[in-house]
């Protein structure tokens, strides 16, 4: 591995305050970050209380929007309304392969990028395309409306979207992305903004007409990456990921600070060299480099196999903390081709960025986290045994077989074996 003497020059020099306080994820948006608070208290009739059970004129609790802002969201039932907030400020869930789509192309995560998206919830009785039309004359302009079809009556949708569909509809008749939103069986908005982060959810009209304005008006800054919403504590999701046994790696850490078994805060402000991944339930494994670093250079064959034999378990991903320029400069210099990359690669544009989270001063490097945010694996890239690499492979695959069997008794579509019931 190289010494990093231009550790200034790269910026990737990690303070302790800085450790101790990245290492807590933490949403894109929301309440104390500068977006929107979590929406007032309500019972099922729609009276402001808190969770003590004052009134409107108590104080809000923490975190909570002022009771002025509950005109802007529908009275919805507590276990409704948590469920759809809980994925504000985060990325938005990733859309399933089971999805039926009418009147387009399907959505990946990476196309609500760029633009602000609604999405309405329709199903049950009341008419899906006369809901959408609604909804679809008081957006503004700029503004992407989606429709999500839940499990109820999903078996009519083809009939119904079959022909000129009012707006791109999705069609969940396993109820499984319902799910992963929070959408439950009555109507709901979810308002995506342009990092592609949910900002509002359970919004009425006048909530909308009041807050896409704002949204549209924001730039999109592409060195912003929306973050994946970890699971909570003491959830199935967290204990799934204890009883799947993530093998132990004792070696010592070189060049890096040792964070394994801790909490990982997501890639940041990074700037997509080649094109934009997703990580889904991959493991994600940081290659700290440098196109000056001949050693990184000489380990690039291997990482290429790496990911052309693991890929499918494993997001692997180039991370150099370079300026554009430099980096650019250096590609020309020592005739990389990006084409021949089997990796995804990226520039740490972040002042205390990634490189500076896991404090690297020598190269190359590898961070491999698991998709619940942990540290799993550090050290160098060359010295990564293909049975270590499985070990953490088969723990993710158990991991998320677990995760997605739906708990007895859960509320929600899946446990209700919604997908059964609708075809």
């Amino acid at each position: 591995m190289i010494q990093a003497s231009f550790v200034a020059r790269l910026c990737i020099a990690a303070s302790a305050s800085f450790l101790a306080t990245a290492a807590v994820a933490a949403p894109q948006y929301g309440g104390s970050k500068g977006g929107p608070a979590a929406p007032p208290m309500t019972d099922g009739d729609g009276k402001g209380k808190d969770d003590k059970g004052k009134d409107d004129k108590g104080k809000d609790d923490k975190g909570s929007a002022p009771m002025s802002e509950a005109k802007y969201y529908e009275k919805l039932e507590k276990a409704d309304r948590e469920a759809l907030q809980a994925n504000v400020g985060w990325v938005i869930p990733k859309p399933p392969a089971t999805l039926n789509w009418f009147g387009g192309e399907a959505m990946a995560r990476s196309d609500f990028r760029g633009k602000v998206t609604v999405i309405h919830s329709v199903g049950g009785k009341t008419s899906p395309r006369v809901a959408l039309e609604k909804v679809k004359k008081i957006l503004p302009e700029g503004v992407v409306l989606l429709g999500l079809h839940t499990p109820e009556q999903a078996d009519r949708a083809d009939n119904v979207f079959a022909k000129d569909p009012p707006c791109l509809v999705a069609v969940d008749a396993s109820g499984e992305w319902c799910d992963a939103l929070g959408v439950w069986k009555r109507p709901v908005n979810i308002v995506i903004d342009k990092t592609g982060a949910v900002r509002f959810a359970g919004l009425t009209d006048d909530g909308l007409k009041a807050k896409l304005p704002e949204l549209v008006a924001e730039e999109a800054d592409e060195s912003i990456e929306a973050r994946e919403k970890p699971p909570a504590p003491g959830s199935a999701a967290t204990k799934t990921v204890e009883e799947a046994k993530w093998p132990e790696f004792l070696a010592p850490v070189n060049g890096a600070t040792d964070l394994r078994t801790k909490p990982f805060p997501g890639l940041g402000s990074v700037k997509w060299v080649t094109a934009r991944p997703e990580q889904a339930t991959r493991l994600l494994a940081i290659d700290f480099w440098f196109t000056g670093c001949q050693p990184c250079r000489n380990a690039m064959p291997h990482l290429n196999e790496m990911a052309e034999k693991w890929g499918k378990d494993v997001l692997f991903v180039g991370l150099s903390a370079e300026k554009e320029s430099v980096f650019n400069d250096g590609v020309k210099r020592y005739k990389l081709k990006l084409n021949e990359f089997s990796y995804a690669l990226a520039l740490d544009t972040g002042k205390k960025g990634t490189t500076a989270f896991f404090g690297v001063n020598s190269f190359p490097n590898m961070a491999i986290i698991s998709p619940d945010g942990i540290v799993r694996w550090q050290g160098d890239p060359r010295a990564l045994q293909p049975d270590e690499l499985d070990k953490m492979i088969a723990a993710n695959r158990a991991a998320n077989s677990k995760a997605a069997a739906p708990a007895k008794g859960a509320r929600g579509w899946a446990a209700s074996g919604a997908g059964q019931k609708s075809r």
